[in-house]
């Protein structure tokens, strides 16, 4: 994903275009599970900061989605 490489390259201002693309799908998913709205944003927001400090192990084998 060009997108990554990018961000791991130093324009980490994109990151928040992998939020954006991202988020409806999470909170779909945080609310399935029977989460609240507000402990659906939570794990959404620890979601995306374990993405981010793991993004250089991102191996291009999968879509962003299903990492």
């Amino acid at each position: 994903m060009e997108l990554v490489n990018t961000i791991l390259s130093g324009n980490v201002a994109l990151f928040e275009l992998i939020i954006r693309r991202n988020n409806p799908y999470l909170y779909k998913i945080g609310r399935s599970y029977g989460y609240n709205h507000h402990d659906t944003e939570d794990l959404m927001q620890e979601t995306y900061i374990s993405a981010y400090v793991n993004l250089a192990k991102f191996e291009n084998r999968s879509s962003f989605k299903t990492w």
